[in-house]
């Protein structure tokens, strides 16, 4: 191989990186990420942004009427996570009717070395499932509907009241965590509007 051989490999591999390198630059900057819950609006002439904010958005938003402890806990984290504290609006711009379902699973049964043979179970688990309608109380289009599910594990002791509170801590977890996972689904819908 001769030297202007060799000269050539290299400037083809060097010349390969750069372009693979100027690639990968345009490819990423083809990429439009924005925060979901941005305040600023878009600059004079472009298009990138979001228009109005989704905060505001979400604080015109009102929950139905609940008809069980399940689904006030839910609605109840739902409100403030919505409007920051400051409760249900007064002129709802959007109507979200919510559903919430909870499922307590006895999951295992764990014996431990004084052959316990009580057949309790000593771990549980609570699935919860959250369902909603968003409609536009302006003219009753539906916004956005989807369901979502979140499991809260749990510790069952022996005694009947402590497993009682074991169970009502893990729902009241599994509420926390389904109003997070429906806040973040409400103000997606709401973001294509």
């Amino acid at each position: 191989m001769s030297l202007s051989d060799r000269w050539m490999q290299g400037f083809s591999s060097k010349r390969l990186l750069s372009l693979c390198v100027v690639g990968l630059a345009l490819v990423a900057g083809g990429c439009q990420v924005r925060p979901l819950y941005s305040d600023s609006a878009p600059a004079a002439g472009s298009s990138v942004g979001v228009n109005g904010s989704i905060r505001s958005k979400l604080a015109s938003v009102s929950i139905n009427q609940p008809g069980d402890r399940i689904t006030q806990e839910v609605r109840n984290h739902m409100i403030f996570l919505f409007a920051g504290g400051a409760g249900q609006p007064a002129s709802p711009a959007y109507s979200l009717r919510l559903a919430v379902s909870s499922k307590n699973l006895s999951l295992a049964l764990v014996q431990n070395a004084t052959n316990d043979k009580s057949g309790q179970p000593t771990a549980g688990l609570i699935r919860m499932t959250g369902t909603y309608v968003l409609t536009r109380t302006s003219d009753g289009k539906v916004v956005g509907q989807k369901t979502r599910i979140v499991t809260s594990n749990y510790d069952s002791p022996r005694q009947r009241f402590a497993a009682t509170r074991a169970a009502r801590d893990a729902n009241n977890r599994a509420a926390r965590e389904l109003a997070e996972a429906l806040n973040l689904s409400v103000a997606q819908d709401l973001s294509k509007f």
